[in-house]
């Protein structure tokens, strides 16, 4: 009986956790049906937004064999997100660069200090994500 408590405990630990991360890359919905794949987060590693050095969170969520990825960038200094590529756009109030490669939907925009990038299937899931 002590284990089954234990382990519900540890599974509602990793639920909160999991929840938390998401919540402190950038303020983002979960779509309905999507769950996040721990195995696949990676957290506060080198990377780089348009040639500048950066730390990198990202975290993957999956609806089956649908996924979408949520990568945040802390750069220093300012990046130019018309370099990027796609044509600038609004979604839900952010401001950004969207484009359409390979058949999926990026948008890139900026919020505080961070950068984020969300790689979703269609634009339509990208507005259910940024808020």
């Amino acid at each position: 009986m002590n284990k089954k408590i234990l382990l519900v405990c540890l599974a509602l630990l990793v639920f909160v956790a999991s929840a938390t991360f998401v919540a402190a890359t950038a303020d983002v919905n979960t779509p309905d049906g999507y769950k996040i794949n721990d195995n696949l987060t990676i957290d506060k590693q080198q990377g780089e937004l348009q040639g500048k050095a950066a730390i990198v969170t990202s975290v993957v969520m999956e609806n089956g064999t649908d996924n979408i990825t949520l990568t945040t960038f802390s750069v220093d200094g300012d990046v130019d997100l018309s370099e990027a590529g796609g044509q600038n756009k609004t979604i839900n109030g952010k401001e950004g660069i969207y484009q359409e490669k390979d058949g999926r939907s990026l948008f890139l925009y900026k919020v505080g200090e961070q950068f984020v990038s969300i790689n979703a299937p269609n634009e339509k899931l990208i507005e259910q994500i940024v808020v």
